[in-house]
């Protein structure tokens, strides 16, 4: 199962790739437990900067396993007696799993192409930042199986596009385009396919010159923020930013500043 999922690290970018070519990157249950898990290792080693998620061949991702989803129904179609307690448990769980996408204090840049359908998109709204390949097409089709994105696509697609926006998306089941992506607000760039993977390197790299403490309490204070009232969203900026003040990165910044060179982060 975690050929399913492919981790390669090169120099401070972790590239995570889903690894389902032939079937198109459908992802099973099991693909999400092992992202999370993969993900969340990582924040132990000081070498990883930014993580780049792509997927294997033409298409990012063709959404849910259905394989793996069948599996799931039939057990679920016998929870009668449970009175859906089970299933909510289920859900929960592999919501739990997504979530560490956007705790850990580690960027994520998600490069689509092609396709990204249903829960592949899910799975990117989780992600920091999102950039499209020119030609992909995108949808959330639960709605036509009589269902919803229940792994955040429902949540996070309200939150980044809006209440309005995200009900037509998702009512409707239309396929948009990226350009139309983008004027939603759903990713931050269109890029030629050619050079997806380029444009994530590049936005990596500009991450990684930055100080790395740093940029998990961006990530800690921008996602914290995401529904609580302004006065508390600035208290979290004067708690981290007092410890920022206080650390070895900001000396180090301010003194690599002043003799014109790079610094040399110490993460401390």
């Amino acid at each position: 199962m975690n050929d399913y999922v492919r981790g390669e690290k090169k120099g401070a970018i972790f590239y995570l790739t889903l690894n389902r070519p032939d079937q198109r990157n459908a992802i099973t249950f099991e693909m999400v437990e092992t992202i999370s898990r993969m993900v969340e290792e990582l924040i132990v080693d000081p070498e990883v900067r930014v993580i780049i998620m792509k997927g294997e061949g033409k298409v990012f991702s063709a959404g849910v396993d259905f394989a793996s989803l069948a599996a799931l129904v039939g057990r679920f179609m016998a929870d009668s007696a449970a009175g859906g307690a089970s299933i909510r448990a289920d859900i929960s769980r592999y919501q739990h799993y997504i979530n560490r996408l956007e705790a850990i204090e580690i960027p994520i840049i998600c490069a689509m192409q092609h396709r990204v359908l249903g829960l592949g998109l899910e799975l990117t709204l989780a992600c920091d930042i999102r950039l499209m390949s020119d030609d992909c097409l995108w949808s959330m089709p639960e709605l036509k199986f009589g269902v919803v994105p229940d792994l955040g696509g429902t949540a996070r697609l309200s939150r980044i596009v809006g209440a309005s926006k995200a009900m037509e998306i998702l009512m409707t089941g239309r396929t948009y385009t990226a350009a139309q992506a983008l004027e939603f607000g759903l990713i931050n760039g269109v890029c030629p396919g050619a050079s997806l993977l380029e444009e994530a390197e590049r936005m990596a790299e500009d991450m990684i010159a930055m100080g790395p403490v740093a940029v998990g309490a961006v990530k800690r204070i921008v996602r914290g923020g995401e529904g609580i009232d302004l006065m508390t969203h600035l208290g979290m900026e004067v708690t981290l930013q007092s410890a920022l003040l206080r650390g070895e990165d900001f000396q180090e910044g301010v003194k690599a500043l002043m003799e014109g060179r790079k610094p040399d982060w110490k993460r401390r």
